[in-house]
């Protein structure tokens, strides 16, 4: 970027990257809905096997180098900082409801040059996500949907994650300073006593997001994402409508050991949709993280599938 760039930018459009784990982005920067995008892009762009990569919270696209790596040699993959996060635009003077947000990312797949593409999204990126498939046009644009780490037909359980800090003038500082995504990771013991990660994750890997998570400015407009967040508003919008928007198979793909998503709250979730499964794996929250290798396959199997039966399913996965 251009002298005067944002001070959470540190890349520049094109530039190619080699990550620790020795496999290779391409940094794109882009201009859509009146708004910055970053994005980090793996495989052959002229590839018409796309899949775009959502993450959650506290994270940026760098959660999803695993994947990246692991699914290029079949897809064109792009993982994206959403609106707040990472390098992607910070402003504090934009829209951040959910249902806003996702009717700014179409503009950023053509910005990208993305036309239909599979989806795959994390944790609160798959509230976005869900939001997405109701915009005009986008249930025929996606062609599958790896929904993972999301509340599905019932209540979240308790332990909640406490929105109202996230969201306060505290919670940006304590995202900013990194205190809450060390808490998250389990870098930092958590005060209500539960961890949300099973299998301990890689410190490079919570390096590389706690530097895009404390970027200057990035903590306000993270804890700016969380406006409209409430699992109560967020159960009735999947229940009056996401879900029937939802046409494309979807993959409900979960951490049997998340302490706040217990399995038996998704038995009935794969009948909301109009192509639902269900799957397993032996991760907590965090699992694209703790178990990379478990969540790439998984994800590859559902998306090469010739074509995901119409009806639901469920198993479970162990680590490989």
């Amino acid at each position: 970027m251009t002298d005067g760039a944002p001070t959470n930018v540190r890349n520049h459009d094109g530039e190619v990257e080699t990550l620790w784990t020795g496999e290779t982005v391409r940094h794109r920067f882009v201009e859509a809905s009146g708004l910055r995008w970053h994005a980090a892009t793996t495989g052959d762009p002229t590839n018409p096997d796309v899949v775009v990569f959502l993450h959650g919270f506290p994270e940026s696209w760098f959660a999803w180098h695993h994947q990246l790596a692991a699914l290029s040699d079949r897809f064109f993959c792009v993982a994206l900082d959403l609106k707040g996060h990472g390098q992607s635009d910070t402003r504090l003077d934009s829209d951040y409801d959910y249902a806003a947000q996702a009717r700014e990312l179409p503009a950023v797949l053509d910005a990208l040059g993305i036309g239909r593409c599979h989806l795959a999204a994390h944790d609160r990126g798959a509230v976005i996500a869900d939001h997405l498939c109701a915009v005009d046009g986008m249930a025929d644009r996606i062609r599958r949907y790896v929904r993972m780490q999301q509340s599905g037909n019932r209540p979240h359980s308790e332990p909640r994650p406490p929105h109202d800090v996230f969201r306060s003038e505290l919670g940006a500082q304590l995202i900013g300073d990194g205190t809450i995504p060390r808490i998250a990771y389990d870098v930092e013991p958590n005060p209500d006593g539960h961890s949300l990660v099973a299998t301990p994750i890689d410190p490079r890997d919570i390096a590389g997001i706690l530097a895009d998570v404390t970027a200057p400015g990035v903590g306000e407009s993270m804890s700016a994402s969380f406006a409209s967040a409430g699992f109560d508003r967020e159960l009735d919008d999947r229940m009056n409508g996401l879900f029937a928007a939802m046409t494309m198979p979807v993959l409900f793909l979960q951490g049997a050991l998340d302490p706040g998503q217990q399995p038996a709250e998704y038995d009935t979730v794969t009948g909301e949709v109009a192509n639902g499964h269900l799957q397993f794996v032996d991760g907590g929250h965090f699992f694209h993280l703790e178990i990379p290798d478990t969540t790439s396959a998984a994800i590859r199997a559902f998306l090469t599938r010739v074509r995901p039966p119409a009806r639901a399913e469920r198993h479970v996965s162990s680590p490989g």
